[in-house]
């Protein structure tokens, strides 16, 4: 009982306050780190419609259900006014809270004005079910079109593109190493639609991945010294980027810390001693 009286108002408030602090300084998120890039370099980006950063009393009204037929769209859209005001009304663009873009549901990240609000409600939620935080901003990007046929989707509607993800480290600045960010052996055993498992295959298909993967590899290679960071972000950090064969660039699309990471191997860093947890 006495547990249950501790927790009071005040300290529900105390604690919706940390975790705000919290999720304000998370490494991952994209305010934190996008900043710290100086120069792209050879490297392409989505321009940046919007990065909106909400206030403690803002999270708290888009938090005030876990229903969403009972969201109060008004307020929400009241407070992403900010962001609306930059949108053009009938365009596309791809969304994402801070460090959590949904992707296995792709429909909600990519959004017209009109519905903004709701699918960043729904990515929110799906970012609190799976506790990855992010939940304290918004980003809106230039949304990068493609062929539709010629490029297969996933998880309702992501083009499959060749992806590359770097670990990078950025006290040395230098490749760690470098993996296929849609590795089969990786990820075939985790798609659950059966559309999805035929794409896959496709996207696979013996010769033409492969020769495309080890082109996008070498493109990176003779690119990376071109990529400029700050000395403010340390550590070994992966670096995601995709492939646009249409135009021939390499888009730097994400980036969170090495050992957050999936495909982090500290056995393939090349100093021991690195752990990457920084």
């Amino acid at each position: 009982m006495k547990i249950f009286k501790s927790i009071t108002p005040e300290y529900l408030e105390q604690l919706g306050k940390q975790c705000y602090e919290d999720d304000r300084n998370y490494p991952e998120n994209f305010s934190n780190w996008y900043t710290h890039i100086v120069d792209f370099g050879k490297f392409k980006h989505a321009n940046i419609i919007s990065n909106q950063i909400f206030s403690y009393e803002e999270v708290k009204l888009m938090q005030k259900t876990d229903n969403i037929k009972d969201v109060d769209w008004n307020t929400l859209t009241d407070i992403l006014k900010p962001t609306l005001f930059k949108m053009e009304r009938g365009k596309l663009y791809n969304i994402k809270n801070g460090s959590y873009s949904n992707k296995f549901d792709f429909q909600t990240c990519v959004t017209d004005k009109l519905h903004l609000a709701e699918n960043l409600w729904k990515i929110n939620y799906m970012s609190h079910l799976y506790d990855t935080q992010g939940y304290t901003e918004l980003v809106v990007r230039e949304y990068i079109p493609f062929d539709e046929k010629s490029v297969g989707t996933i998880y309702n509607g992501m083009p499959l593109r060749t992806e590359v993800r770097v670990f990078y480290n950025l006290d040395n600045k230098c490749i760690e190493y470098m993996v296929d960010y849609w590795d089969y052996n990786y990820c075939y055993k985790h798609l659950t639609s059966l559309n999805d498992k035929v794409i896959f295959n496709w996207f696979h298909r013996e010769t033409f991945h492969e020769s495309t993967l080890n082109y996008v590899q070498s493109k990176i290679l003779e690119y990376i010294d071109t990529l400029q960071f700050d000395d403010k972000l340390q550590g070994i950090w992966s670096i995601d980027f995709m492939y646009e064969d249409s135009s021939d660039d390499i888009y730097l699309i994400d980036m969170a810390r090495g050992f957050r990471s999936a495909y982090w191997n500290p056995g393939k860093l090349r100093e021991s001693g690195i752990d990457g947890n920084v």
